[in-house]
């Protein structure tokens, strides 16, 4: 494996954790400060593909598709930085 794919794994790995915590803590500040429950679970289900409450499948789906989004985030990231390069 060459050391860009290595670079790229790396950074799109650290992103999905980051951004993996913070669905944590949104899912959590559900729970922890129950104001605007209503307008919480519409932000969770535009965000998120399939998302229908505040349950363990939920929450399961919407950390699978933070993780993903991630990666795809990096690689336009990526793509976009290369072709500014040439």
């Amino acid at each position: 494996m060459n050391n860009q794919n290595y670079t790229f794994l790396i950074i799109a790995n650290c992103t999905g954790i980051f951004l993996v915590t913070l669905f944590i803590i949104c899912f959590l500040w559900y729970y922890i400060l129950p104001v605007e429950q209503d307008l919480h679970l519409k932000l969770f289900r535009l965000a998120y593909f399939g998302f229908g409450g505040m349950g363990l499948s939920d929450f399961i789906l919407g950390i699978i598709q933070t993780y993903i989004w991630a990666y795809i985030i990096v690689a336009i990231y990526g793509l976009i930085g290369r072709g500014f390069k040439k």
